[in-house]
């Protein structure tokens, strides 16, 4: 942004333009200086005293990961709160992680799932693949394959790597969707390439079976090598297992035992 546009878009800011506050709360925000980030809490903390749902989402994002201020988890969740009331799909996703996580507040995975829901139907691809998660797994005591599959896609049209990644774990498995392993291969390749470790994982295993692709020993061991340099520790089992049998890569009882390490390490994270 040139100067002269900046300075511009401070002057209609001043004026009290709550989203031209937002604006210029983004433009410090996103400017890769940490001394910025308080000059971004100025302005979305007048944006969000207007109302303005982008404004009290970005304040309570601030917030809750001490950007530019201390961490205060409780304001956090009240501003998370003002914009999901307006609707605003980021928040209401954020207002379910606050239920659904351990911390400030007590857990309770039935308003997580309700958050969840109200961000996905929002067009949240965090609250989309959130709540796939949830009926996927049975969170929400049951489980829903096929509408998770439905949200799961939702997520994927957005780009979101582990809604991606999960997909294909339901057309890998045949759950809610009709068996497609080309199709999972596909899924995993595209999350994988965007650095999802889970999606490496599982593209690894596809190749070390040969299941929707040609069996490949070699890319096998590449995708979980990837997996384990992005910590996913099942990604990280794999590649052990294919440093000590030579299984697509030379044997290196040195490197495995680097990594043997590593998978000890997370244990006491």
């Amino acid at each position: 942004m040139t100067e002269m546009k900046l300075a511009l878009l401070k002057e209609q800011a001043f004026s009290g333009d709550a989203r031209k506050q937002c604006e210029v709360g983004d433009y410090y925000f996103f400017s890769n200086r940490e001394d910025n980030l308080k000059w971004a809490l100025y302005w979305y903390s007048h944006a969000a005293k207007q109302g303005d749902a982008a404004g009290q989402y970005n304040l309570a994002y601030q917030y809750e990961h001490g950007m530019g201020v201390p961490v205060d988890k409780q304001k956090a969740f009240y501003w998370y709160r003002c914009a999901a009331e307006q609707g605003y799909g980021a928040a209401e996703n954020g207002i379910g992680d606050f239920y659904h996580y351990p911390g400030s507040i007590p857990t309770n995975v039935c308003i997580a799932g309700y958050w969840y829901h109200r961000a996905a139907q929002h067009g949240d691809s965090n609250g989309q693949c959130n709540y796939g998660i949830m009926l996927q797994f049975g969170e929400l005591g049951y489980v829903d394959y096929k509408r998770a599959s439905y949200w799961y896609s939702k997520a994927v049209q957005q780009e979101h790597l582990r809604a991606t990644n999960n997909l294909g774990f339901l057309y890998e498995h045949g759950l809610g969707v009709e068996i497609d392993e080309i199709k999972a291969a596909n899924l995993y390749t595209k999350a994988a390439i965007g650095g999802d470790g889970m999606a490496q994982n599982n593209l690894g295993k596809l190749y070390r079976r040969g299941g929707g692709v040609e069996k490949n020993l070699r890319e096998a061991a590449y995708w979980f090598a990837q997996s384990a340099l992005s910590d996913y520790d099942e990604g990280i089992r794999n590649y052990v297992r294919a440093l000590e049998h030579g299984e697509g890569i030379e044997k290196d009882m040195v490197e495995a035992a680097f990594w043997r390490e590593k998978l000890i390490m997370n244990r006491w994270k």
